[in-house]
């Protein structure tokens, strides 16, 4: 086992993580809480993490690249997302794999250097093509058993920052990125 500050981990976990270069995420349960608040007017608004909002940032400072795959095109979702340092970002997919491939092929890494984080149904294609495919801690339980590894935070509470936290400290640049992030703000 690893022991990544209170974060305990495999060592095939570790190592997976230890390679990512890109982190792949479906949205809605997984940056957001799964939850869709519909107003009369027939607008949407989604709950959004901002300790996951942190972690994208420090991807941006580290390096790391990030995609967005989800199956539903709702604005806040959009305009969300381009606040961060995001390459790819694909709404409206239900069919997620040619996404990813074409994502493969545009961005030049191999799919054992990307993570997938999904929380359902749709994401299980996903998580079988990548090198670390992980699940958020209230996945639907077919998505948890495809995971390598699931986080302790459910989804839209801080999972995805679980899951960069821990690639960046597999990787060894927590703590320099951290430095970064801080030494520029």
């Amino acid at each position: 086992m690893m022991l990544y500050g209170d974060l305990e981990v495999s060592e095939t976990v570790a190592a997976a993580a230890g390679r990512v270069e890109m982190i792949v995420m479906d949205v809605d349960g997984v940056l957001t809480d799964g939850c869709t608040y519909q107003l009369d007017n027939g607008e949407q608004f989604l709950r959004f993490s901002v300790q996951d909002a942190m972690g994208l940032t420090l991807c941006g400072v580290a390096g790391i690249g990030l995609a967005v795959i989800s199956g539903r095109d709702v604005p806040a979702a959009r305009i969300r997302m381009s606040r961060f340092p995001v390459a790819e970002m694909h709404f409206g997919c239900v069919h997620k794999i040619p996404v990813l491939e074409a994502i493969i092929d545009r961005q030049g890494i191999s799919p054992e250097r990307m993570a997938y984080i999904g929380d359902d149904l749709i994401d299980l294609p996903l998580m079988t093509r990548v090198g670390l495919p992980v699940a958020v801690a209230n996945a639907m339980p077919e998505v948890a058993a495809a995971a390598l590894y699931c986080t302790r935070k459910a989804g839209g509470q801080g999972a995805v920052r679980e899951l960069i936290d821990l690639v960046l400290k597999a990787r060894g640049v927590y703590q320099e990125t951290v430095d970064e992030y801080l030494r520029r703000h």
